[in-house]
Order: C-alpha cells, then structure tokens, then sequence
C-alpha cells in the first residue's frame, strides 16, 4: 500500500475535502479457462486503486483501512469460472469486483492474457472507472 494523499473540493466548501490513498496490486497470476479453448491460459492481473483515507485521526487498527485480500479472493473465483470470454470480461468484472467495495474511488485496471501456443500473441486490456462521475 502506497500513501498517495489526494484532496479534492467537495461542493462548495473546498475547506471539505476527501482525501486518497493507493492501493497496488501488481501480476496477480492465475489460468483461465477460455470459451472455445480446450487448454488453460495464464492471466496477469495488475490494480491500482484509489480508496477513501479514513481520515487524518483514524485509529491505529487495520480495520481502519481497507485490506485487499478481499479483492484478491475475488479474483481467484473470477479465475475460476468456466469458459471466459476473454480479458474485456476479465477487466470489466474486476473493476465491478473493486468498485463493490465502497471505500475504492477509482480503479485502474490492467489485464494480460497470454497465448496457450507460443507461436500466437496474447491479448491485453486497460481500463479505468471512477466511482463518482467528477473524479
């Protein structure tokens, strides 16, 4: 977890501010089942979350802050499923899984899908989604 400090103006009190902090995930590996494909392929899976500081007097607790385990076992499960469509899906559903969470403001998220044949090239996807629309 990295300390990333960001404030931003909420309405028009701009003493009022929600403050960040990053959470990185870097090549979370696991194989996948594609649809039509009879072998497993590998996935990178790479986060770079943006979460909602508890604040400048947060307890020293680790409940205070949000763990990524959570998102970790829900990319396992994702990983797990039968016949994936590809690594638009991959990406669609972990940002889905992220923004469930409700302190992650905005989610970056990286998707490598390598080729089962190493005559062939994977396939690799980027996207980012912000929880408020202003972001």
């Amino acid at each position: 977890m990295a300390n990333d400090p960001v404030t931003r103006p909420s309405g028009a009190d701009a003493s009022v501010a929600a403050a960040t902090y990053t959470i990185l995930l870097r090549d979370f590996t696991a194989t996948v089942s594609l649809a039509g494909r009879p072998d497993r392929s590998t996935v990178r899976i790479s986060l770079e979350l943006k979460v909602s500081h508890p604040g400048v007097s947060f307890p020293d607790d680790i409940t205070a802050v949000m763990s990524y385990e959570d998102i970790v076992e829900d990319l396992r499960r994702l990983c797990a499923q039968e016949s994936v469509p590809g690594p638009d899906y991959l990406a669609n559903c972990t940002a889905d899984l992220c923004l469930a969470h409700p302190k992650v403001r905005r989610a970056r998220v990286d998707v490598e899908l390598s080729s089962p044949r190493p005559d062939t090239a994977g396939a690799g996807v980027t996207i980012i989604r912000n929880r408020d629309a202003d972001s």
